[in-house]
Order: C-alpha cells, then sequence, then structure tokens
C-alpha cells in the first residue's frame, strides 16, 4: 500500500513536546494548554507535538486527546503547528486515532510502534504501520517515527525505516531519535537524506543540525523555548556553544530532579500557577503529598 505525503509546510525547526496541565479532577485543563501552546509558538517554536512521552500521552482517552486536539486548533492554531502523537499498540485505536487527527485536518503525526510484546520481527513491525494506514483509510499524512527504545522496547533500525518506505512511500517522513546518543542521530541523517531526523535531546541538538538534522522535537523547550530556537537559527553562531553548554546542564539537571515530573514543577515556578504541578498517576504521587501537607 504505497500512499502519498501531503503537500504541507516543512517538518523542521523547534518542536514542543507539550506538556498537558490537568485539573484536579485529573481532566485536560485545556485553557492552560491552548495558553501554553500559544506562548511556545509566540516565541518562535515551529509546532506542539501534543501527547508523546513529555505530554503523558499513553495516559489519555483517545477522545480525551481528540478534544484537546480540537481545542487548539479551535483557538486559531494552525494545523501545521501541531504534531500530535499517536502511542497505541492496539491496530484500532492506533487507526481510529489517525482518523480522528485527519478528520480535524492534522496531516502531520508522530507514531511510536507498537510495545508490550518483547523482540518483534521486522515483518511483524512493518505491519503494524501498514494495517493501521490501512484501517484508517490509508489517509494523506506524514508521519514521523519515534524512536524511544528505552521506553518501548523497540528500535526503529535503519532496516525497519527502509521496508516502511517501501511498503508505505513517501508518507514516513521523519524519525525523532529519543535515545540521547548522538552516533545514533547522525547515523539517521546519513542513512536518510530524504528525511527530517529529529532529536529528542538538547545535548545531540547542535551536531544533528550542522549535519543536516531537522531540529528537535523535546521537552525542554516548554522552558527554554527561546534559547533552542536562537540555537536552531545559528547553530554555528559566536553564541552556539554557550547555548548548547546551557542546554546540556539545563536537561542534566532536569533529568536528576526526576524528568517529566520536573519539568511540570519548574514551569509552576516560573509561572506562580501551582496547577502545572499536576501529573496523571502514577506520576501524581509527589503533587498529592505536598498538597495535603
Amino acid at each position: 500500500m504505497i500512499i502519498t505525503a501531503p503537500n504541507a509546510p516543512p517538518l523542521s525547526g523547534i518542536m514542543t513536546a507539550i506538556l498537558t496541565p490537568l485539573h484536579p479532577d485529573l481532566s485536560i485543563d485545556i485553557n492552560r494548554l491552548v495558553t501554553h501552546a500559544r506562548d511556545l509558538l509566540a516565541r518562535g517554536g515551529s509546532r506542539v507535538s501534543t501527547f508523546g512521552s513529555t505530554g503523558e500521552g499513553v495516559a489519555f482517552t483517545s477522545d480525551e486527546k481528540r478534544a484537546a486536539v480540537e481545542a487548539l486548533l479551535q483557538a486559531d492554531i494552525q494545523s501545521h503547528h501541531l504534531l500530535p502523537a499517536i502511542m497505541s499498540p492496539s491496530v484500532g485505536v492506533a487507526a481510529q486515532e489517525m482518523m480522528d487527527l485527519v478528520s480535524l485536518g492534522c496531516s502531520d503525526i508522530l507514531m511510536l510502534p507498537p510495545y508490550f510484546y518483547k523482540n518483534p520481527s521486522l515483518e511483524g513491525l512493518v505491519s503494524f504501520y501498514d494495517a493501521v494506514c490501512a484501517r484508517a483509510g490509508s489517509p494523506n499524512i506524514r508521519i514521523v517515527l519515534y524512536n524511544i527504545p528505552q521506553m518501548t522496547g523497540v528500535t526503529i533500525t535503519h532496516d525497519l525505516v527502509r521496508a516502511l518506505q517501501e511498503r508505505l512511500g513517501t508518507i514516513i517522513a521523519g524519525v525523532k531519535d529519543s535515545t540521547g546518543n548522538i552516533a545514533s542521530g547522525l547515523a539517521y541523517v546519513s542513512a536518510f537524506p530524504d528525511l527530517a531526523i529529529f532529536t529528542g535531546d538538547d545535548r545531540v541538538l547542535p551536531r544533528l543540525l550542522r549535519a543536516g538534522g531537522a531540529g528537535i522535537i523535546g521537552g525542554l523547550p516548554n522552558l527554554y523555548v527561546d534559547d533552542l530556537v536562537a540555537l536552531y537559527n545559528d547553530p554555528e553562531g559566536p553564541k552556539a556553544e554557550e547555548l548548547a553548554a546551557l542546554a546540556a546542564e539545563r536537561i542534566a539537571d532536569i533529568d536528576r530532579e526526576g524528568g517529566l515530573l520536573a519539568l511540570k514543577y519548574r514551569l509552576a515556578a516560573r509561572t506562580g500557577d501551582d496547577a502545572w504541578r499536576r501529573a496523571m498517576p502514577p506520576l501524581d504521587g509527589d503533587f498529592r503529598r505536598s498538597a495535603s501537607a
């Protein structure tokens, strides 16, 4: 099943894996989500990527995610400023979410491989993407493959990318490499010059850009989008090394402090809005303890 990709703006730049704000009842706080997305885009971010790992995408229902993306679009955020993620190992769920996004006008999607079952075969992985696209009606979309094997147990190998290109055609538009390994990112750039190769790690970004990579889809732009946009715009300029060192220091601090929760806590501190500290179970323990103290 060969599918032709849509004519759409380039996949490149500083894309924020946007945090998901919550109400006390753990429903998505649409108003805060819209406000944060608008601010990130106004500061020069190219897109926001909803409901990936940083957005706690596996913790929400398909209906919740659809409603949130719809609200962003209704708030005059254009579809080409979004890169929604599909994070399901179910063909049926992933296909329904793909159809939902296409019906809302989204043509670019970040897509996780199927997880849970160990050591899937190459043909098995190809058949998953093929079945999802077929059940979704072979939509006119672009897919960025999401490589985060430390979470999924599945590596997006070069052989898999080539097999997916052969099976699905130009809808395979890019790879997000969240290994944090510069050699991995550079190898994708070298092997697939026709694809948009992103890192999920600020420390990898400068060298990836200089090698021809497309940018970053990551969590740190939630806090530091201005600096990352400056680095993207001039990766070899006089301030590039300083910005790269600062990015490395920041991500090391975030990792040491607790990753996703640390991002939420820092955003809460910056905005003076403790609602940002809420996270979905099982990540919500710290907020609940502090809120009841």
